[in-house]
């Protein structure tokens, strides 16, 4: 454990499991519905414009392997959830016209690649990140057109997405680093409107920035989190650094600040660069279901985060792009990886589960609001 971890007070996680502890009696008496989100890291669901259909490939792994391949080892795991929902960092549109070729990286798959996604229960993408306009602003209306045809949700800046179940709605936003500055005001302003108005019963807010390949969040990663949550938001999903980083509690509410890769197409190896005394890799990963508690009017009661280690890939130091769930020695790895970056001691980790179930946070009544974007100046 880095002793940076150890500067968190002790008595913060006592508390929460007296909370839960105080809280068990309460919620046998009372009715709650329940909601199982899961969440990924990155997916690209093609190559790189450049190493398109070359060996080795996403592209040529999809004719090689079929579409099954890539999400195999997490079809009963998406399919016995409430709602999955990844960040899909790549282009599906069959035409290369107006490619940015001024960018190092482009990623783009067929549009046909949609079915890979339909495999297994993907509810929702992720669009706001820095991929989607590989192939401009046509790339970008293909993608949200192919995924409307196949009845995948999607959402992005100003472009919300409400998922409903048994009559509790929760509402995601999503915004990437270089819109931030320009989308911070509506952003608070619209979460907070959103829960005042009971426009939704819970608020997700996802983040795609940070620094690239570091293992520590970055101060608009905290920020983020801060601000987003001090408005109304029950639960903070961030990626886009290609590696894990640290979990965070804010008022009851859980941020998960990196989620690393996942169904990757944009390397076809495995990255590893050294940052501070560490040497962090692209091959672990982060999958985080959320379990949300509502009463039976609709109203928040607390939430349960369990995390669950991954690789991307069974064949390191190659990526094969099928990610799996490791326990033992390797899921110990991953989450050492999550620890660099996490001020409190994580609970203990359950070797033959291979996951860590973290305590319930119950809600706390009314919402702890942090002052305005100081810090986000210069974002881009």
């Amino acid at each position: 454990m880095n002793k940076k971890s150890l500067r968190f007070p002790a008595a913060l996680l006592a508390a929460m499991l007296l909370a839960t502890t105080l809280a068990a009696p309460a919620q046998a008496a009372e009715k709650e519905k329940t909601i199982l989100l899961t969440f990924t890291g990155d997916c690209t669901i093609g190559s790189d414009s450049t190493t398109f259909g070359r060996p080795r490939s996403f592209v040529e792994t999809a004719s090689l392997k079929g579409y099954d391949w890539f999400f195999a080892n997490f079809k009963e795991m998406f399919a016995g959830d409430d709602c999955t929902v990844i960040n899909l960092e790549s282009v599906l549109t069959d035409y290369t016209s107006n490619e940015q070729k001024n960018k190092v990286y482009r990623f783009r798959g067929p549009r046909d690649y949609v079915n890979i996604l339909k495999t297994v229960s993907i509810e929702a993408c992720n669009l706001a990140n820095n991929h989607t306009y590989d192939f401009g602003a046509q790339g970008l209306q293909w993608t949200q057109a192919t995924l409307d045809e196949n009845g995948i949700a999607w959402f992005m800046l100003y472009n919300t997405w409400d998922f409903v179940k048994d009559g509790i709605r929760i509402r995601f936003f999503s915004v990437d680093s270089r819109n931030l500055s320009g989308m911070f005001d509506w952003l608070k302003a619209e979460i907070a409107r959103t829960k005042q108005e009971k426009e939704a019963d819970a608020v997700v807010a996802i983040f795609h920035g940070g620094m690239e390949y570091s293992g520590w969040r970055d101060a608009a990663q905290q920020r983020f989190a801060e601000v987003t949550i001090g408005n109304g938001a029950d639960l903070v999903i961030m990626h886009h650094p290609h590696v894990v980083q640290g979990i965070d509690i804010i008022n009851q509410r859980t941020v998960c600040y990196s989620l690393g890769n996942f169904v990757f197409g944009g390397n076809n190896e495995i990255r590893t660069e050294p940052y501070r005394e560490v040497m962090v890799t692209s091959l672990y990963s982060l999958v985080v279901q959320a379990e949300l508690h509502f009463a039976e009017d609709g109203k928040y009661k607390g939430q349960q985060i369990t995390l669950y280690p991954a690789y991307i890939s069974g064949d390191p130091p190659h990526n094969d792009y099928q990610p799996r769930l490791v326990n033992g020695a390797d899921g110990q790895l991953v989450f050492t990886a999550v620890q660099w970056d996490t001020k409190f001691a994580l609970p203990d980790y359950d070797n033959e589960a291979g996951r860590i179930v973290m305590p319930y946070l119950p809600a706390r009544a009314g919402v702890t609001t942090v002052d305005s974007g100081a810090g986000m100046e210069g974002i881009q």
